[in-house]
């Protein structure tokens, strides 16, 4: 079986060499390329496919991402709504989300931009800290995983998605009571899908709704947030700051208005990195079920988006 790799962003080497040592794998191309991969049978891709790749893959049967995102290819029009797509569902790639927050999360309780900034200008001053109720939008997978592990560090945990989930410790609300979630959001974590009922939703609506002084983290997709809600809300002081590691536009362009706003901390979409190593041990598993004529794992359902 021959494959493709189409990735803009990642260097395609290590995939290669982890996937290479499968039998299953006749040839692997990696895009762009000038051989014939009319033979191709399986694409790996991550962010934009180049247009009309699809023209030259009449062999095509299954689509992965290579990343647990997949609106990159969920928008795509030239991808055929018969071929199944799957996405990496990696236990390192909640491990470092939820570590990425809890990050951010504690930064925030404990004001340490303030205190480095008082080291520097050898300030003393005792800054208490309050307990936070931290709301996360979005259960699934990396969702679930934050949300068990701030209950242990005994944080107050409010939880929202499409349908209700039963998580221990966590009080869990579903699309009907997004209102009731957003009140309890003292710190609101993203992780939301991408879907045309997602897009957009971090906006000034919705800021009006959590409690003043409220702080955001947004660690899903840089589709989600109207940027100038964000700094209106920041400005006025309905927010009291913002954690963002993913934007519309990537790398964020140097006169975007956020990089110089002094409520806003920038990081170059690094909360969580697909680990090759883990992420080709699934591919394999899901060569085999593909060769077997069996379901895909973690194939995603493309009403829902996700």
């Amino acid at each position: 079986m021959e494959i493709l790799i189409s990735s803009s962003v990642w260097d395609p080497k290590p995939w290669v060499e982890g996937l290479s040592a499968s039998r299953d794998i006749t040839k692997i191309h990696v895009w762009p390329t000038t051989e014939d991969i009319s033979k191709v049978e399986v694409l790996f891709v991550w962010k934009p496919l180049a247009e009309g790749i699809i023209n030259k893959l009449p062999k095509l049967k299954w689509i992965s991402s290579l990343g647990a995102g997949v609106d990159h290819l969920t928008s795509d029009p030239q991808i055929p709504s018969h071929i199944p797509i799957t996405r990496i569902v990696d236990p390192f790639l909640a491990r470092d989300m939820t570590n990425y927050v809890i990050m951010g999360l504690m930064m925030h309780q404990r004001s340490m931009l303030t205190h480095l900034h008082n080291q520097r200008a050898t300030i003393w001053d005792r800054i208490t800290y309050q307990p936070l109720k931290v709301g996360i939008m979005g259960l699934g997978a990396l969702g679930s995983h934050l949300a068990e592990r701030l209950v242990l560090l005994g944080f107050e945990v409010f939880g929202y998605s499409r349908t209700l989930k039963d998580i221990d410790g966590v009080k869990c609300f579903d699309a009907t009571q997004n209102e009731e979630f957003l009140n309890h959001a003292e710190v609101l974590v993203n992780l939301l899908p991408v879907t045309p009922q997602t897009e957009s939703i971090l906006n000034a609506n919705l800021f009006r709704k959590m409690p003043e002084q409220s702080y955001l983290i947004n660690v899903a997709r840089g589709n989600h947030l109207v940027e100038k809600d964000l700094v209106e809300a920041l400005n006025s002081g309905r927010l009291s700051g913002a954690l963002l590691d993913v934007f519309k536009e990537e790398p964020l362009p140097t006169d975007n208005p956020l990089w110089q706003h002094e409520k806003v901390t920038i990081t170059p979409h690094v909360a969580s990195v697909t680990t090759p190593e883990s992420a080709i041990k699934l591919l394999l598993i899901n060569f085999e079920l593909l060769n077997n004529n069996q379901k895909l794992l973690h194939q995603i359902d493309l009403e829902q988006g996700y």
